[in-house]
């Protein structure tokens, strides 16, 4: 059985990657996983497409000790969709808002026309896998960038070098990543059921399933505007949460939904006094989460959720809850 392989960079790519450090990786990434995806998902295991091929006899190298050219290849092959079985990558998002509509659009474009009971979300805690699982999808194209003209443009696509930012949170993996113990799933079906979009409305818009990376951006224009946040949308998205995940996942789940639409700061603080009245303090003891919210709405507004609610239990006598944010200016 192959064991995973890590990104290992030498000291001189080390030196270009500014978000390789463990400490820089955020605490919950999300794959959504359907019929025709590639590679292999379980609650125990993730495996890449060419780590699965029957031509593969020996595990594929580690990315970095592709020559440049072939690497840069690779990289584009599989960040463009062009992979043809040969991806030893699994794609992750630290952002909510894009894993679901890319649920939809699964849903709406794979030949199979999947049900949504067989589309499944899955959610990964991150904190204890060591440094060189993940990788930024902004860090490994900065690391190759000389290598493709492609390579370049898609860069400057993701940092926004030109009207819009097409940036979603991309991680990646490579080779096999053991996840049990640390990750959970729910159906779309599952999360329709219990009303995904009666909290979110936008992404029930059957028009739009059928595109992606634009549709995301639509959704996030959003967040321009701030409609109160009414106690029953707190209920709904903590009854999703319990009943998909339950456990440690509830809390930071749960903050996560509400993320998916635009909070005020008043808000925030009526979202932890919710929390206060629906959970014992020994619930809300969640970990410090590392997030990373650089061109994502939803997930620097998840991380104020957070810190609200972290806020509001500090007033106790809970040590343990810390302050995450201040560092990411979430203040």
């Amino acid at each position: 059985m192959a064991s995973q392989t890590p990104f290992s960079p030498n000291p001189s790519q080390r030196a270009r990657l500014r978000y390789f450090s463990s400490n820089k990786i955020p605490t919950y990434l999300f794959r959504i996983v359907a019929p025709e995806s590639g590679g292999s998902a379980s609650m125990s295991t993730v495996i890449s497409e060419a780590l699965m091929s029957p031509d593969c006899s020996n595990p594929p190298d580690d990315i970095f000790n592709h020559s440049p050219t072939k690497a840069a290849a690779l990289i584009k092959a599989h960040l463009m969709w062009q992979c043809n079985k040969q991806s030893n990558f699994m794609s992750w998002t630290s952002s909510l808002l894009f894993a679901l509509q890319f649920g939809l659009y699964r849903y709406e474009t794979d030949y199979d026309n999947p049900d949504f009971s067989e589309i499944f979300l899955y959610i990964l805690d991150t904190s204890g896998f060591p440094e060189g699982t993940f990788i930024k999808d902004l860090d490994i194209l900065d690391a190759f960038k000389e290598e493709s003209l492609d390579l370049q443009r898609f860069l400057k696509l993701r940092r926004g070098n030109f009207k819009k930012r097409y940036y979603f949170g991309e991680y990646l993996t490579q080779g096999r990543l053991e996840i049990e113990g640390n990750c959970a799933r729910v159906s779309l079906q599952q999360m329709m059921d219990l009303g995904l979009f009666e909290l979110h409305p936008g992404l029930e818009n059957k028009n739009r399933w059928i595109s992606l990376a634009n549709r995301v951006l639509e959704l996030r224009t959003n967040f321009k505007y701030l409609p109160s946040t009414t106690h029953s949308e707190i209920q709904k998205t903590i009854k999703i949460a319990q009943c998909c995940f339950g456990d440690r996942w509830v809390v930071p789940f749960a903050a996560m939904l509400l993320a998916l639409r635009p909070r005020s700061h008043q808000d925030h603080d009526k979202i932890a006094e919710a929390y206060w009245e629906m959970f014992t303090a020994e619930e809300i003891m969640i970990q410090d989460i590392q997030i990373d919210p650089e061109g994502l709405p939803e997930v620097r507004q998840f991380g104020q959720i957070i810190n609200a609610v972290k806020r509001k239990f500090n007033n106790s006598d809970i040590d343990e809850l810390q302050n995450p944010f201040s560092r990411l200016g979430l203040e």
